[in-house]
């Protein structure tokens, strides 16, 4: 008789366990739809960190935190790529434009004057191409962003 009380508490608790599981992973973020980027060079007070930034524009302010890769190609073939994470502005909760540093992509991969590159280079107007591909989260192999975009003549 201990027999089936035993497989009734495993069924009880494995069924806790799927639905538990269930709401997890059921658990998913919203869609998000790049609208529109721009590079901005007017925020800098006077320290030079932030002198080249880039709006990144969405159809609404972003909910939850997403990863993004950014590949930037200038006039002169100055490529600069990199990634990191996009938070909610809960500051700015009805902002649905993020501000990034274009320093931040500066990362192991990229050329050896990477600063002064992005300095002389990454200015409004002379941007050919910008690919901006949004992830649920950091992807570490070939996964496919959630939502991509290549702006031309930025």
């Amino acid at each position: 008789m201990n027999t089936p009380r035993h497989l009734k508490v495993t069924l009880a608790l494995t069924m806790v366990s799927i639905l538990s599981l269930g709401g997890v992973t059921g658990c998913s973020k919203d869609p998000v739809k790049l609208v529109s980027a721009q590079f901005v060079d007017n925020v800098d007070n006077g320290s030079g960190n932030f002198d080249r930034m880039l709006q990144i524009c969405f159809s609404k302010p972003i909910s939850s935190e997403y990863y993004h890769k950014v590949v930037l190609v200038t006039k002169e073939n100055v490529k600069i790529a990199g990634g990191s994470l996009l938070r909610p502005l809960f500051s700015d909760p009805d902002n649905k434009c993020q501000l990034r540093n274009v320093y931040s992509y500066i990362n192991k991969n990229s050329p050896l004057d990477a600063r002064q590159l992005i300095k002389d280079y990454v200015v409004p107007g002379n941007v050919s191409q910008l690919l901006i591909q949004v992830y649920n989260e950091k992807p570490e192999g070939k996964e496919r962003p959630i939502a991509e975009k290549l702006f031309k003549n930025l």
